[in-house]
């Protein structure tokens, strides 16, 4: 399976989306349980194991939702616009979009190069972030650069402007 569900496409169990750099995955697992994981460890989960969730889909209202064997909703992103999609990002970030407005994260990140399997491979791609609700420029450089006062590095190294101007869905390159 690719790494987006669009509106109308579903997860049933034991199906996965799987990252474009085919680092990570998200399974649909027969327990119930929608699991992200990186090199067969777990890393994030909905927590659904043994609520009987058999499927997962994007619906038309922009939510993102995982339904028991009765049609009822056991969780979901509470997200709503026209347009959704969610993606499972080679950055490790499962995020739903509506447009391009990421308008719920998983916050799974990582600031890990995915490994080469051979030394003749490309050159692994360039760590980054997708600024989701409520981030800001201080504490993404504080997650990843472990002091919120290297902001004005990730603002030079993005070509930002104005540090206190970013937007949801903007993706920035991590040093």
């Amino acid at each position: 399976m690719s790494d987006t569900l669009n509106v109308g496409d579903r997860l049933g169990t034991g199906q996965s989306l799987t990252s474009a750099n085919g680092a990570y995955t998200l399974t649909l697992q027969d327990d119930g349980n929608l699991v992200l994981t990186d090199g067969g460890k777990a890393v994030w989960s909905t927590k659904t194991n043994g609520k009987g969730a058999v499927r997962a889909s994007v619906q038309e209202d922009g939510n993102f939702v995982l339904y028991n064997g009765s049609d009822e909703g056991v969780w979901s992103t509470k997200t709503s616009g026209a347009g959704a999609r969610l993606v499972l990002q080679d950055d490790r970030n499962v995020v739903l979009y509506v447009g391009d407005k990421g308008e719920w994260s998983s916050k799974t990140v990582t600031d890990a190069p995915v490994a080469q399997a051979a030394s003749n491979e490309a050159p692994a791609p360039a760590k980054t972030y997708t600024v989701v609700e409520g981030d800001t420029l201080w504490a993404i450089a504080e997650r990843f650069l472990g002091d919120g006062n290297k902001y004005p590095e990730l603002a030079s190294l993005n070509g930002i402007a104005n540090p206190d101007l970013i937007n949801v869905g903007q993706v920035i390159k991590l040093p």
